[in-house]
């Protein structure tokens, strides 16, 4: 138990909150020789991170912006490629992955994580230092479970403790931290294990980060009292509909974007090369796409930026910016560009607002509540963001309309989250399978819960099963000619292809043959088995035994909806 709950929580924070410090002055290191020696940009700073009073508006030399950033991309590309492949892309999304899959985090993919990503940000790539920290926080909790000897659950919650102290050191915002690392692995669930070693490990690794970078929250804010409450919580509930629709659009830029990098054929480790030329370019014309750009916020709270015209396009700046640079597998993480881009939504709506109506919405009020709104939305993570308002802004008065907002935006968001390995509830996840209640799914037939499959024909090229994969957000499609299952195709066997022969290669050359079925009459239990025994995440349903007649198909998801209808 003092294990547990002490020790191990601990020497997590310890950890994480010195390699927040050591990330940050790389960071800052990288930032002082590359962008503003060799691109001259001085960019503005937060006040937590010291209020610079003289910054350059826009690079001094900015054609070199696309060189510097393609450079990091390239160093970055080529050290993950080599050295630690897991380490690539969004950082928070690794940790997720490895949550749930039950994959062990090494202190190598850590320390790679913290170099690759302090130089795609320090070079001027879009990205947050959040996820990195994420990352390393979690893989520190997988190798501190290690060297303990604990188990597949205690290493678990670990990684969750490491997550949410990274989170809580970085952005100097503890309580949050410590929520965040039960709730950010779910959509719909929370890990109520997870909090109370977190709060240790949380308040551990902000102690010791605010050691070296102060204790004041990262942004200075002054918040008014609400007056006019009835109008004022009406315009906070439009907000929260702007930001619901603004998520939707990034998610859908940012996996438009990493498909189409996905599927260009040369090395992956030039993909981040070219990602962060293109980011570059979006840079030269939007500064505040360059970095993580919390200082352009700070300026918009303190009432020196107001310009409706620039604040929308530095939106649309870091939507491609953030885009271009992870979406081609630069390090790095989107939270930081998700909080800027709620900020930005929430300056231009009530400034907006204000113009053309003549209100006097409190314009800070709004970027605050407009940034914790649009990290809920995106992220699926209502609670943590609720309790970042009142660590933020060192009170309660937001309180009210941030959650009429958050709410709004959660709900109008949809169902599809910047995190792609984040799971409903956790018995979608395969790290809960031994708490799933099996005596429920060995009396539940699979006629009643399985569903029409979305099928291929053999004969047809393989680019045309990636397009319908990807519309349907599906792994996988049963082929089937003349109404009979000859085959299975996934996007793991498409990806085997180099993508100029995806057009000219037919699925019925990498389709598998060996064919895991079930029939209408095999119990959910039964179904179950075959999933976790083969690696599975579906599998087609024919008319009966001996039987090639396609059905149905079921999916692990059906049979956590299932045992979630049969609980309530």
């Amino acid at each position: 138990m003092l294990r547990r709950y002490l020790l191990v929580p601990v020497l997590i924070g310890v950890l994480t909150g010195v390699s927040a410090v050591v990330f940050v002055h790389l960071l800052n290191l990288i930032t002082r020789y590359v962008l503003e020696s060799v691109v001259s940009y001085i960019q503005p700073l937060p006040a937590g991170e010291g209020i610079r009073q003289e910054f350059t508006q826009e690079p001094t030399r900015p054609y070199l912006l696309p060189l510097t950033v393609a450079l990091g991309g390239l160093i970055s590309g080529f050290l993950t490629y080599y050295l630690s492949p897991e380490s690539a892309g969004v950082g928070t999304d690794a940790a997720i992955k490895a949550y749930h899959n039950r994959e062990r985090l090494s202190i190598r993919s850590s320390i790679l994580k913290l170099i690759t990503s302090a130089l795609t940000i320090g070079t001027g790539g879009t990205s947050g230092r959040e996820g990195p920290i994420a990352l390393i926080g979690a893989g520190i909790g997988s190798t501190v479970a290690g060297l303990f000897r604990m188990g597949e659950r205690d290493r678990r919650i670990a990684i969750a403790v490491g997550l949410g102290s990274g989170i809580a050191a970085i952005f100097k915002a503890p309580l949050a931290g410590a929520i965040i690392s039960a709730e950010v692995f779910f959509k719909r669930d929370f890990d109520i294990e997870a909090v109370i070693p977190s709060f240790i490990a949380s308040i551990t690794s902000y102690s010791v980060f605010a050691l070296f970078f102060g204790f004041q929250p990262i942004f200075s804010v002054n918040i008014q009292k609400l007056s006019n409450i009835y109008p004022t919580l009406l315009a906070y509930a439009g907000l929260g509909v702007v930001c619901a629709l603004m998520v939707r659009i990034f998610i859908f830029v940012f996996f438009m974007v990493k498909e189409r990098f996905d599927r260009l054929s040369f090395p992956p480790y030039l993909k981040p090369a070219l990602g962060g030329f293109l980011a570059g370019l979006v840079g030269m014309f939007v500064p505040s796409a360059i970095g993580n750009g919390y200082g352009w916020l700070q300026l918009i709270m303190d009432g020196k930026l107001h310009d409706i015209t620039l604040i929308l396009f530095s939106a649309l700046g870091i939507i491609l910016g953030a885009s271009l640079t992870l979406g081609s597998g630069g390090s790095g993480g989107v939270f930081g560009p998700s909080v800027m881009l709620g900020g930005l939504v929430g300056a231009f709506y009530s400034l907006f607002l204000n113009s053309m109506h003549n209100l006097s919405l409190h314009v800070p009020s709004m970027v605050v509540v407009g940034m914790i709104s649009f990290f809920a939305g995106a992220a699926k993570a209502p609670l943590s963001t609720l309790i970042l308002i009142a660590e933020m802004t060192g009170g309660y008065e937001l309180l009210i309309p941030a959650m009429i907002s958050v709410f709004i935006t959660f709900f109008l968001s949809g169902d599809r989250s910047i995190f792609p390995s984040q799971v409903d509830t956790r018995l979608d996840s395969p790290a809960y399978s031994d708490e799933w209640g099996l005596y429920i799914i060995e009396r539940l037939r699979v006629k009643d819960h399985m569903s029409e499959p979305i099928t291929i024909k053999p004969y047809v090229h393989i680019e045309e099963a990636q397009d319908l994969m990807a519309q349907n957000l599906i792994g996988g499609l049963p082929v089937v000619n003349d109404g009979k299952l000859v085959g299975i195709i996934t996007k793991s066997d498409v990806l085997k292809v180099p993508p100029e022969k995806r057009s000219s290669t037919k699925v019925y050359e990498v389709m598998s043959t060996n064919l895991i079925v079930a029939t209408p009459e095999d119990t959910l239990g039964y179904v179950f088995r075959l999933m976790m025994g083969k690696g599975v995440g579906r599998i087609p349903i024919v008319e009966k035994k001996g039987s090639l007649k396609l059905v149905g198909i079921i999916a692990r998801a059906d049979i956590g909806r299932a045992i979630r209808e049969h609980k309530a």
